[in-house]
């Protein structure tokens, strides 16, 4: 989960995509409102570094005011290197969780991947084309083109898991930087899937997440929508 995962929101990102033509900047510092309804919750940090053949993603949640009693600070990191089929990450750690580290090792060479939760560790199948979850929405920016319809494997330290995603079309957001043109994508779900997700990525900003919005099982939503973009 990238950022609204603090909030159960997970992200995406895109498979065997084909060399990167148009990377962004070697340093993107983005800023986040994370929403409740009308309620703010707190602020997202993240800031992607990379020298167009390795990369660091670290991505800061802080709860603000109320949410700021029930929810901890998240910190997360993720490393790896730039090849011709995207991003390829070679560690991802999560810090903040009261019941622990969260953390994923890629051994590509035996594809094998090692998962922590705290003390427990397990090692699972390491599917081509996998990415964990703080990556993932910085994959499109590294991406030469946009799938209408893919599938991806994702690891949030805990677990991996498939999920399918879908162009739901271009649209213009507002935000505090005024109108965005965006590619609208969504979570396919299964029948008895009660929880959806959605994220938009900008076009004019090399294809970075500018928003993202999370439902529950229950109905609730959450927004996270961007307030900045620096490119140090």
């Amino acid at each position: 989960m990238t950022r609204l995962s603090s909030f159960l929101l997970i992200g995406l990102a895109l498979l065997n995509m084909g060399a990167a033509h148009a990377m962004p900047p070697d340093q993107v510092e983005i800023t986040f409102e994370i929403r409740y309804g009308m309620m703010k919750l707190g602020v997202g940090e993240d800031h992607l570094t990379h020298d167009g053949t390795t990369y660091q993603v670290n991505s800061d949640t802080i709860p603000k005011g109320l949410a700021a009693l029930f929810i901890d600070d998240i910190r997360r990191e993720s490393k790896g290197s730039v090849t011709s089929s995207g991003l390829r990450p070679a560690s991802f750690v999560e810090l903040g969780r009261k019941n622990g580290i969260r953390a994923a090792q890629f051994d590509w060479a035996n594809h094998k991947l090692q998962l922590t939760e705290g003390e427990e560790k397990k090692t699972v199948n390491l599917p081509d084309g996998a990415i964990d979850q703080v990556s993932l929405p910085y994959a499109f920016a590294f991406a030469s083109t946009i799938p209408e319809d893919f599938k991806i494997y994702v690891t949030d330290g805990r677990r991996l898991t498939e999920y399918r995603y879908r162009i739901v079309g271009r649209e213009k957001i507002d935000s505090a930087l005024g109108k965005i043109d965006t590619i609208h994508f969504e979570k396919v779900r299964d029948a008895d899937d009660k929880r959806s997700f959605e994220f938009w990525v900008a076009v004019d900003q090399h294809n970075l997440p500018v928003q993202m919005r999370f439902k529950d099982k229950d109905g609730r939503q959450f927004d996270s929508v961007i307030t900045a973009i620096r490119y140090p």
